[in-house]
């Protein structure tokens, strides 16, 4: 328990000096998807036209899937593209002999990689707002239910990514294959706007199903009591990606070990 204490410790410091080492990359980052996020905005404003109420009541939905989307693509980039960093610059195998345990490094490195994170999501969610002037409802009371939606679509979303994670130990390069999965991440975010039965077709993948809950628990008057049972849904579905993730992850694991992949690009 110690000694993942401290490489916790090690890991929020590594994170740490990366992002105050390298400012440029994350604010450059931000400003893409915040100037990605206003030329949607403005063209959905320009396609609506008059029809300014029907824009409003989807504003909360547009904030929402974006922000998420951009949570999203942070998970799954903190499991799988710190490998194929990691095998690029030779450093994979002393990683890999000195931890205790691979997946648990992995994990541990996803779980501090979000939290540190989280202070640019909060940003990014903040100026949107700012910008559009259509601020999200979020009470003291929905916020306990709103941080468990969170957690659960992110635990999922992470194990999607160790899907990719180990497909990275073995092929190395999958930067088309993880650019892909990303931008799919971004039909999801939006499959709230999907008509019937697609909606309910799609709600059981990554990310869909968190965005249509949040949506939810951001309409005034919400109570946990409106989200109970899609929240156990989403705790089962994320669940079943942990378990799929980890298991392709463990053997693309042992096909690298034994194919003598760790120690070379």
């Amino acid at each position: 328990m110690i000694r993942w204490l401290k490489i916790a410790r090690a890991e929020i410091v590594r994170d740490l000096k990366t992002s105050l080492r390298y400012p440029l990359e994350l604010g450059t980052g931000i400003f893409i998807l915040y100037v990605l996020f206003m030329g949607m905005f403005l063209g959905a404003k320009v396609i609506a036209g008059r029809a300014s109420t029907a824009l409003s009541g989807n504003l909360d939905g547009l904030v929402i899937g974006f922000v998420m989307w951009f949570a999203a693509m942070m998970a799954i980039n903190s499991v799988s593209t710190d490998i194929e960093y990691e095998s690029r610059q030779g450093t994979l195998e002393q990683v890999y002999i000195h931890a205790p345990s691979f997946i648990g490094l992995t994990w541990m490195r996803a779980v501090t990689h979000i939290s540190l994170g989280l202070g640019a999501v909060i940003f990014l969610a903040l100026l949107i707002q700012l910008t559009t002037q259509h601020w999200l409802h979020l009470t003291w009371a929905t916020l306990p239910a709103t941080i468990l939606v969170f957690a659960l679509t992110i635990a999922g979303l992470c194990g999607f990514g160790l899907i990719l994670g180990g497909l990275s130990m073995v092929l190395k390069r999958i930067g088309q294959l993880s650019a892909l999965v990303q931008f799919s991440m971004l039909f999801l975010a939006y499959a709230v706007f999907l008509p019937e039965p697609w909606r309910s077709v799609v709600a059981h993948l990554p990310l869909a199903g968190g965005v249509f809950l949040l949506k939810k628990l951001f309409t005034p008057g919400a109570s946990f009591a409106d989200v109970a049972g899609g929240t156990a849904w989403l705790a089962l579905d994320s669940a079943v990606y942990v378990v799929i993730g980890t298991l392709v992850f463990a053997v693309m694991e042992r096909l690298a070990r034994k194919c003598g992949m760790l120690g070379h690009y």
